[in-house]
């Protein structure tokens, strides 16, 4: 399946407790696997349990290998890139970096935060400019216990800066909640696995708009349906996160009494009342 369609259509927020390597699979470069990245990944716990390597060529899916890259790549809590030198162009001598590890980092960087994405290299020659503001580290993999050690603690900050960012995205949801958005939030009491649906009459109605909204936003998704043309709807792990913040409260404000006495008039203050009341009804 063509990446984009993919990203498109089957992209979630929630991560699944592995980290994507992307890397050559030439038989010399199997060595680093087995006794520095893989091991190095499985030394980090995400809760109580171990993060697990998840490479293409030792998938079980037998989905087609750009679905299982794409998959991966947006669906592991981090992405994990050798993008060490493979060769020298036989005319010019120029080191060169392998062509399927950098298109599966581009593919990282179109759906992934920076910060969720690792480059590690063996080697000291120039660096490509597209990725070179990426977080990237040198190691020498010919020392096994210094490079798993070093490539545990890079996994280690980065899974630190992915939870600054997951608050970066926390706030920014909360911060692009409309009035009703808030209201539908408030009123939900419902535990993360739980389903619920509503039938509302008139696409107008402030539940269905209110809905449609937090959908786009990612904070619930469609879980499945309650009997003909009523979807049954659950959180995503962040549109939880943010409705127990909503329903704790939000950050209040007292009025300005000058602003109350500058007010407009109370006439033209009832003659707005009706639209927006009738906009929750």
């Amino acid at each position: 399946m063509n990446p984009n369609t993919f990203l498109k259509t089957f992209w979630r927020m929630e991560l699944k407790p592995q980290v994507f390597v992307a890397m050559t699979f030439a038989p010399a470069y199997q060595a680093r696997y087995d006794s520095v990245i893989a091991p190095a990944i499985k030394s980090v716990l995400l809760g109580n349990a171990p993060l697990v390597p998840y490479r293409v060529d030792v998938s079980q899916s037998g989905d087609s290998i750009l679905t299982d890259i794409s998959d991966g790549i947006a669906h592991s809590q981090l992405v994990l890139a050798d993008i060490s030198t493979v060769g020298k162009d036989s005319v010019t001598g120029i080191p060169y970096r392998n062509g399927n590890v950098l298109y599966e980092v581009g593919l990282a960087l179109a759906c992934r935060q920076p910060s969720e994405l690792l480059l590690v290299r063996d080697d000291h020659d120039r660096f490509l400019f597209d990725v070179s503001t990426v977080p990237h580290v040198t190691i020498d993999f010919t020392d096994t216990a210094a490079a798993r050690r070093r490539l545990t603690e890079e996994l280690v900050r980065r899974l630190r800066e992915q939870r600054f960012v997951n608050d970066a995205r926390v706030q920014m949801a909360i911060a692009s909640l409309s009035g009703e958005e808030v209201s539908l939030l408030q009123k939900m009491d419902y535990a993360p696995s739980t389903v619920w649906g509503q039938k509302v009459l008139g696409l107008a109605n402030w539940y269905s708009q209110a809905t449609s909204r937090l959908l786009d936003k990612q904070l619930i998704r469609v879980a499945g349906q309650f009997g003909q043309d009523q979807p049954a709807f659950t959180f995503t792990p962040l549109g939880y996160v943010v409705q127990q913040l909503v329903k704790k409260g939000l950050r209040t404000f007292e009025p300005d009494k000058k602003s109350l006495e500058s007010a407009p008039d109370t006439k033209g203050r009832e003659e707005a009342q009706p639209g927006n009341q009738a906009d929750h009804q």
